[in-house]
């Protein structure tokens, strides 16, 4: 028995964005994390594993988490990884914590106002100076630094907890 096209969706729209920073964690690229996530609820709709699963949530981050180091395994990348990048010690269930703060954050990201969102994003998310970001918005390196101050101020206003695991 598998999944119905409802459920596959419901899970689909509760778990992509996480799943998503999840990958981030691992690959550090915004793009392959996407692939590795829409390969990996590919393979759940497609494959259906016949011997059930007890825990769609729980096999998705297994799932993505090991695609993630299958394709770092493959390239053979050169690039260094910081230590304790890829912490294998992290149980599912922590590893799933960490994506639900990420999803929170995110969120409240999304619900900064829109310019204030676009020039906290191009600071933090992009690592763009503010200089970088005054020239390609047009505004001031001054205002800029209040959106991005603003920005912050909000987010700990919010959801300390989820600030300091983030921001601190």
């Amino acid at each position: 028995m598998g999944l119905s096209k409802k459920e596959f969706s419901a899970y689909f729209h509760a778990y992509y964005r996480p799943l998503c920073l999840h990958a981030l964690h691992y690959l550090g690229n915004t793009d392959e994390s996407e692939d590795i996530v829409q390969e990996t609820f590919a393979n759940l709709w497609s494959k259906q594993p016949s011997g059930g699963i007890q825990s769609v949530k729980a096999y998705l981050f297994g799932a993505v988490r090991n695609n993630c180091l299958a394709k770092i395994r493959d390239a053979k990348t050169t690039v260094p990884l910081e230590p304790g990048y890829i912490d294998d010690s992290l149980t599912i269930e922590e590893e799933q914590e960490r994506a639900d703060m990420e999803s929170r954050i995110w969120k409240m990201i999304d619900e900064l106002p829109e310019r204030r969102r676009e020039i906290f994003l191009l600071a933090k998310r992009d690592g763009l100076r503010y200089k970088e970001i005054a020239d390609l918005t047009g505004l001031s390196v001054k205002t800029v630094e209040s959106h991005v101050a603003r920005a912050m101020q909000q987010l700990r206003q919010k959801d300390r907890g989820a600030y300091l695991f983030f921001f601190a």
